[in-house]
């Protein structure tokens, strides 16, 4: 396998690497580590969790969660906040039953932050705050779909912040004629989440599907560092 964003090298000389050896890790549900019903422990030295009450537990399967959309959803065990002008990185492996509304994190209601697949075209990212901004970023349609997809959205830190997206380790450039504020600049507003899986518990947005694995960063990753993680992910799914 090759690294993706053109940095070619074979994945065998990557097989020590860990997501924990980039800086700035603050939550990662490692595949088939830590898992169960109602809950999924973070790995290595990242101290946050998610859980759910009986009534909102999804299944293990893959060795990640299955998720029902229509009530399953995970709260973190502490919130995790991004500044203004900050940088993020969020990679997620996910194997969606339904490509509709499928919410990766969030805060507790519809009007506040998301990481939202919407559709097989389009991709949510709105900050917290008031007046939140919305970013959506929109591909060719059949973007994503019910296979075993990794996203990768990474934002630089600064006013002038970037985003960067990835599938499958392969770098995607969104349609600037349909997409909105993913221009270079255009949202560097704060961001914050506490659930997994859904917006809050209201019945709306609800992920169907299996998350199975799921790492986020409060910093933005460098070419290197994404490419790493990248191959990491894409050797340990089969992408």
């Amino acid at each position: 396998m090759s690294l993706s964003l053109g940095l070619g090298a074979d994945s065998s000389s990557y097989q020590e690497f860990s997501l924990g050896d980039v800086p700035g890790l603050k939550l990662w549900l490692k595949n088939n580590t830590n898992v169960a019903v109602a809950r999924w422990d973070s790995s290595a030295s990242v101290t946050n969790s998610i859980s759910a009450d009986e009534a909102n537990q999804g299944t293990v399967s893959g060795g990640g969660l299955d998720l029902d959309g229509s009530a399953d959803v995970y709260e973190l065990a502490s919130n995790i906040a991004i500044a203004e002008n900050g940088g993020f990185c969020l990679a997620v492996v996910v194997d969606l039953d339904v490509v509709d509304n499928a919410t990766i994190a969030a805060d507790d209601s519809a009007a506040d932050a998301q990481l939202t697949i919407v559709d097989d075209t389009s991709f949510r990212f709105k900050s917290s705050g008031a007046p939140s901004t919305t970013t959506t970023f929109v591909f060719p349609s059949g973007t994503f779909t019910t296979n075993k997809t990794l996203i990768l959205l990474n934002r630089t830190a600064g006013a002038s912040n970037k985003f960067t997206f990835a599938k499958n380790g392969s770098p995607l450039t969104p349609d600037v004629d349909n997409s909105v504020n993913e221009a270079q600049g255009e949202n560097p507003k704060p961001f914050d989440f506490v659930y997994v899986g859904a917006i809050g518990t209201a019945p709306e947005q609800f992920l169907n599907g299996k998350i199975l694995e799921l790492a986020f960063w409060s910093n933005a990753l460098n070419a290197t560092q994404i490419a790493e993680v990248n191959s990491y992910l894409q050797d340990i799914h089969g992408l």
